[in-house]
């Protein structure tokens, strides 16, 4: 690379403001992982939910009473 091309740029660097200062707010949000616990309590019930019904069927397929289907 020619060193004519270099210079112009290694003599006038431009300034990058990638990160944006942090403004201090006050949140009211006293509790800020309660919807993470809320969600997960529903995903836990569902996948509980899901396995029992299908542990529920196994139980009822050798017990005969899905014999009528």
């Amino acid at each position: 690379m020619n060193a004519a091309l270099v210079q112009p740029i290694a003599e006038s660097p431009q300034t990058l403001s990638l990160v944006q200062p942090v403004r201090e707010e006050s949140s009211d949000d006293r509790h800020p992982l309660l919807p993470v616990f809320v969600a997960g309590a529903i995903a836990l019930a569902g996948a509980l939910l899901f396995v029992g019904s299908i542990l529920a069927w196994l139980a009822l397929r050798s017990s005969g009473i899905s014999a009528t289907w």
